[in-house]
């Protein structure tokens, strides 16, 4: 009987996850390519959606999605819930919250970060770095830009002391948790923004070494278009992040069932903030488009497809490695590039 329980869950969870996979999949879909809004300049560049640097939304607020807009509306009026809607019977509209507060460090060059999605979405305002203490906020730590990684075992005076409730995310064999058997318990989830090949990040700084180290209890197909050689199940930053909030808030929710009479939050209220977390995925979606839309026209084959992996691992095999060492030099380029913006931003903040 305990086998035949246990077959069932698993079918029903595996069920559950095609369906999530598959709303994903449609969402990410909507979004053609075709939308086109207006390049806007911040922090002295020009720049499309989002600012890079000072994370700030480039984008009217009539085109976000309702749980985005809620949550800056709610964020602008500082924390006030009450913000006059149509709240009819059956379509109450619910801002989109994290199932714990989110802290990215960053430690990739900004224009690879994905981790700056959820920054730039998710707070508003002059809060973009830091945002409220409430559960489901979002800070972001850029570790080139001098901000520090912070003590997550508050109430210990043991420096070797792990915290109870803050989590990294960082798959590590044999050492991190599946994130569904701590969810309960989570209240910080620390996410590393950091290249396919990892980071040495929390091997070195102190605050990240006591963390508890967890993985996603599930495997997971990238939609992100970069190609990569790291293997399956290996997903961007906003993707990981969303998954991890599904898994949590999944978990969080039977928690909530195990209360009964003291529960007062419903079916319908989880399987909307679930249906809201999609969201966090909505710039992911529009630069997914527009990067398959360039490879569309320059009559290239859609970026992450099996094609254009095979023309990748093509190009790094070409004879004498010139084409891999030429590809690696405007890399190098790009990033050399950046370092100097960044320095005459400094400087001319500096003058005044």
């Amino acid at each position: 009987m305990q086998t035949i329980r246990k077959n069932l869950y698993m079918s029903q969870k595996s069920s559950k996850l095609e369906a999530d996979e598959q709303r994903l999949v449609e969402y990410l879909n909507s979004v053609d390519g075709k939308t086109s809004f207006p390049r806007r300049t911040c922090c002295n560049s020009s720049r499309s959606l989002y600012c890079k640097e000072c994370c700030r939304l480039l984008v009217p607020d009539d085109v976000l999605p309702d749980p985005i807009s809620l949550r800056r509306e709610v964020k602008d009026t500082g924390g006030n819930n009450e913000i006059t809607h149509d709240t009819t019977a059956d379509n109450i509209p619910r801002p989109l919250k994290l199932p714990f507060n989110l802290h990215i460090v960053l430690d990739d060059r900004r224009c690879s970060a994905t981790g700056l999605h959820a920054v730039a979405l998710l707070n508003s305002g002059e809060e973009n770095h830091k945002s409220a203490d409430d559960l489901g906020s979002v800070t972001l730590i850029d570790v080139a830009n001098g901000d520090d990684i912070p003590n997550y075992d508050y109430n210990s005076i043991d420096p070797i002391e792990q915290s109870e409730t803050a989590f990294l995310l960082f798959p590590s064999p044999g050492e991190s948790l599946p994130i569904d058997s701590v969810a309960h318990q989570m209240e910080t989830l620390v996410v590393l923004d950091c290249k396919w090949t990892k980071s040495s990040l929390c091997r070195k700084n102190a605050n990240l070494m006591k963390l508890r180290k967890v993985h996603l209890s599930n495997t997971y197909n990238t939609h992100y278009w970069r190609w990569h050689n790291a293997g399956d199940g290996c997903v961007s930053t906003i993707e990981a992040i969303y998954y991890a909030a599904m898994e949590v808030s999944e978990q969080k929710y039977k928690q909530l069932l195990s209360l009964e009479d003291q529960c007062t939050f419903t079916l319908q209220d989880h399987l909307a903030d679930q249906s809201n977390l999609m969201h966090l995925l909505w710039l992911f979606g529009h630069q997914r488009a527009a990067t398959f839309q360039a490879a569309n026209r320059d009559g290239k084959p859609a970026p992450g497809s099996a094609e254009a992996k095979e023309l990748a691992r093509a190009l790094r095999k070409q004879s004498g490695e010139y084409a891999w060492r030429s590809e690696r030099n405007k890399e190098i380029g790009k990033i050399l590039k950046e370092e100097c913006r960044r320095m005459k931003e400094l400087g001319l903040k500096k003058k005044h």
